[in-house]
């Protein structure tokens, strides 16, 4: 896992003038949630199906769930960090993820 968080961390601090853009087409659960989130800039479609499942087995978020699930607005990110639900499509916008 090493090798995951130092590219998570590389992502999340890329100068402004060299942007990443993540489009969440599709499943984005688990490491593509934390190849996603740390980004600036993020496109969800209406296909996007976001998600931290490991949440709703009982383990607790990676890939730097823990420090972008608290910031969603209005307690979102604690729902979704203790039940494992789903966002799906425009969703993931509303959310403030996207």
């Amino acid at each position: 896992f090493a090798s995951e968080y130092v590219l998570n961390q590389l992502i999340g601090t890329l100068p402004e003038t060299l942007p990443q853009v993540a489009i969440l087409n599709g499943i984005t659960m688990g490491g593509g949630v934390g190849l996603s989130v740390h980004g600036k800039y993020r496109v969800a479609t209406d296909n996007t199906m976001f998600a931290m499942p490991e949440t709703a087995i009982g383990f607790f978020c990676d890939v730097g769930g823990t420090y972008f699930l608290p910031r969603l607005h209005r307690n979102l990110g604690t729902y979704l960090a203790l039940t494992g639900a789903r966002l799906k499509g425009p969703e993931v916008a509303v959310a403030g993820v996207a």
